[in-house]
């Protein structure tokens, strides 16, 4: 599916929680999960890339690009590589924690990927049986 850019307010239809505060609950939860399976270096990507994702709860438009550059900012000079970063998304995609979509320019373009983060299926209240 390949979507229209616009700003990041305009990707709220995606988000699927109703709030950051649940939004942080849920990546609480599949932060367990991804850190058996990641690298250190991929577990600072997924945290950057997390973090770019408050805006909109849950949604992310950002370039890797910037991404690499903000941690390799904050870290000093030693960030990680935006091979390392595609690694990571492949991996939270696998695990179900991402689901990504293309997103074109008005000219048709390929511009930046829309990351959207999923609800952890483990911090889900259990379904009441009758």
């Amino acid at each position: 599916m390949n979507i229209k850019m616009v700003n990041i307010e305009d990707f709220a239809q995606y988000s699927q929680f109703e709030s950051l505060a649940e939004f942080n609950k849920h990546i609480e939860m599949w932060m367990m999960e991804v850190k058996k399976c990641c690298s250190k270096s991929e577990y600072v990507g997924l945290k950057c890339l997390v973090r770019f994702s408050a805006k909109v709860p849950g949604v992310c438009n950002a370039k890797i690009g910037t991404m690499v550059k903000t941690i390799h900012d904050d870290a000093n000079g030693h960030g990680i590589s935006r091979s390392t970063f595609k690694r990571m998304i492949k991996k939270a995609i696998e695990l179900g924690l991402l689901t990504v979509h293309e997103t074109t320019r008005k000219n048709g373009s390929q511009t930046s990927n829309l990351y959207i983060f999923n609800r952890c299926p483990h911090a889900e209240p259990p379904k009441q049986e009758y």
